[in-house]
C-alpha cells in the first residue's frame, strides 16, 4: 500500500511539470512573433510604375550628374579630333593605337621580368651571402663547444653531432682550426645553419639545415699537380744542400732513407758531391702543399760516382732500381738517422764516462736533441722503454735472425710501443741523451741471432731481382725518363 502511493505522487508530480514547461513555451513563442501594429506598414496591393518620373522624381533629383560627361565627347575640349578623322585615315589610327597598346604591354612585361629576375636575385643573394663566424678551436675545446660558440643551442646540437656520426667523426677535431657557422633563430626555432670546417688540407665538412634535418657533405678540396726537378753541389752536408733549394723535410728525409742502404752519410759525402731529385706533388687552392709523391728519379754523386735510381711501380710492388736494374731497397738501413755525425764506431774504446777500455758494441751518431729517428726495417718493435744505461730504448726485431736497437732517445714516437709493427723508414723516436751519455747522439745496433756486430761490416742481402718481362718494361720506363730530364736539365 505505500509503495502504490509513493508512485502515485511522482505520476502526479511528473505531470504538474509537464505542464508548467508548456505554458512557459506558449508565452515565449507568443512573444516571439508578437508584431507591433502601430509601427508596422501596411502595403496595399497597388500597380507600381518604378519608372514613373513624376512618383519618383525626387530620387533622380538627388543623383549628381555633373562629372558624369566625358572630356573626350566635350567638343571645345576635343579640338575637333572627331571632325578629322575620315575613313582612310581610320585604319592609321588603329594601328597606330595597336602599336602604342604593344609597346606598353612589352614594357609593362619587361617591368614584369625584371621583377622576377630581382625578385629571384634576392633569394640567391639570401642563400649564399651568409654571414659566418669563424671560431678558432682553443684548447679544452669539443664539438659541442663549437657549435654553442657558433650560436646552435640545446637539443640542435645533440642532433647535429649524432645524426652526422656516420659521416664525420665529430670527436677529431685539432687546435688552433677554423670552424665556419651561420646560425638563425626564429623564436626559438632554428631557421638556418650553416657549417665549413676544413679538417685537412684536402677536405671540408659542410653542414646544412634543411627541412628540419641536419644534412651532411664531404668535399674535397681541388688540387693541382706540378712537377719539381732540383739540383745543386753539396758543401757542407746533402740536408743543408737541399734545404736551400726549397725541399721539405719530408722529402729529404725520404732521400736519406732511399740512399741509406748503400751510402754511409758520414763517411762518402764529401765537399763538390751533387744531387738531382724529380717528383711530383700536390697543392690545394691556398697553395698549401697537401702530397708528395715518391720521387721518379734520384742521382747522388759521391767522389764523382753517380748512383742513379728510378722508381718502378707494377702491380706487385714499387721499389727503386739501379741502371742495371738491381734493387736498392736491403733489409736494413745503415744509417737510421738523418743529418748525423759519426762520433764513435764500432770496437774497443775508452768510456767517455767510467774511463775504462770496453768493447763499444753499436755506432754512435752526435745530432741535435729531436732529430728523427727511423726504423732500420720492417719489423716488430720488441722493445720501447727505460733500459738500464741506455736510457729510453727501442729494439725492433726485424726476422729471426736480425734485430736492430736504439738508445740514449729523448722521446718516442707516438705509436711506438712493444708490439707495434713499423716500416722500413717510419719515424720511431728522437735524439736525446739518456741514461749514461754525455751529450745528444744516437747509439745504434744492429744484432745477429743475439749478438751485436759491426754494422760497417754487414753483408746486407741483395735488392729485388726483375724477371725478363719485368726488365723490358724497366729499361723502357728509364730511357723515357732520360729524355724528360733532358728537358728539365736544359732549363736549370
Amino acid at each position: 500500500m505505500i509503495r502504490t502511493n509513493s508512485f502515485t505522487i511522482k505520476i502526479s508530480f511528473s505531470i504538474v511539470l509537464i505542464c508548467i514547461s508548456l505554458f512557459l513555451f506558449l508565452l515565449s513563442y507568443k512573444e516571439f512573433t508578437k508584431i507591433n501594429l502601430d509601427d508596422a506598414i501596411s502595403i496595399k496591393d497597388m500597380d507600381i510604375n518604378y519608372f514613373d518620373k513624376d512618383n519618383f522624381q525626387k530620387y533622380y533629383e538627388k543623383i549628381d550628374i555633373e562629372n558624369l560627361t566625358d572630356p573626350i565627347f566635350d567638343e571645345k575640349k576635343s579640338k575637333g579630333y572627331f571632325k578629322s578623322i575620315t575613313q582612310d585615315s581610320l585604319f592609321d589610327i588603329l594601328e597606330k593605337d595597336k602599336k602604342t597598346n604593344n609597346k606598353l604591354n612589352t614594357q609593362n612585361e619587361l617591368i614584369a621580368n625584371d621583377k622576377i629576375i630581382d625578385d629571384k636575385k634576392e633569394i640567391i643573394e639570401e642563400t649564399t651571402e651568409v654571414t659566418f663566424k669563424e671560431i678558432k678551436v682553443l684548447k679544452g675545446d669539443n664539438f659541442a663547444k663549437i657549435l654553442e660558440k657558433g650560436g646552435l643551442k640545446g637539443i640542435y646540437i645533440d642532433q647535429l653531432i649524432f645524426n652526422g656520426g656516420n659521416i664525420f667523426d665529430f670527436s677529431k677535431i685539432y687546435l688552433g682550426d677554423i670552424v665556419k657557422i651561420h646560425t638563425r633563430y626564429n623564436d626559438k626555432i632554428l631557421e638556418n645553419f650553416k657549417l665549413i670546417y676544413r679538417f685537412s688540407k684536402t677536405e671540408e665538412l659542410f653542414v646544412f639545415f634543411k627541412n628540419n634535418e641536419f644534412v651532411y657533405e664531404i668535399q674535397n678540396i681541388p688540387t693541382f699537380e706540378e712537377k719539381i726537378f732540383a739540383k745543386g753541389v753539396i758543401k757542407t752536408s746533402l740536408y743543408e744542400t737541399m734545404k736551400k733549394k726549397g725541399l721539405s723535410d719530408l722529402i729529404i728525409n725520404e732521400v736519406i732513407r732511399i740512399y741509406s742502404f748503400d751510402v754511409d752519410f758520414q763517411r762518402d759525402i764529401y765537399e763538390g758531391d751533387s744531387f738531382e731529385i724529380l717528383f711530383r706533388r700536390e697543392k690545394n687552392e691556398d697553395g698549401e702543399i697537401v702530397k708528395i709523391n715518391d720521387p721518379e728519379y734520384l742521382m747522388l754523386s759521391s767522389r764523382e760516382v753517380p748512383l742513379i735510381y728510378y722508381l718502378y711501380t707494377n702491380d706487385e710492388f714499387s721499389e727503386y732500381f739501379d741502371e742495371n736494374g738491381k734493387g736498392m731497397t736491403k733489409s736494413l738501413m745503415k744509417t737510421p738517422i738523418n743529418g748525423a755525425r759519426l762520433s764513435s764506431s764500432y770496437g774497443m774504446r775508452k768510456h767517455p764516462i767510467s774511463g775504462y777500455n770496453k768493447m763499444h758494441k753499436g755506432v754512435d751518431f752526435a745530432a741535435p736533441t729531436g732529430t728523427p729517428i727511423f726504423a732500420a726495417g720492417n719489423g716488430v718493435v720488441e722493445y720501447a722503454g727505460r733500459n738500464g744505461g741506455y736510457g729510453k730504448y727501442i729494439r725492433i726485431r726485424h726476422d729471426s735472425t736480425y734485430k736492430t736497437a736504439y738508445a740514449h732517445l729523448n722521446a718516442y714516437k707516438k705509436g711506438i710501443y712493444g708490439g707495434a709493427r713499423v716500416k722500413q723508414g717510419d719515424i720511431i723516436g728522437y735524439v736525446g741523451s739518456t741514461g749514461k751519455s754525455t751529450g745528444p747522439h744516437l747509439h745504434y745496433e744492429i744484432i745477429v741471432n743475439g749478438k751485436q756486430i759491426n754494422p760497417a761490416t754487414l753483408k746486407l742481402p741483395s735488392g729485388r731481382k726483375l724477371n725478363k718481362k719485368q726488365l723490358e718494361n724497366f729499361k723502357t720506363l728509364m730511357r723515357n725518363k732520360d729524355l724528360e730530364l733532358e728537358g728539365y736539365k736544359d732549363i736549370n
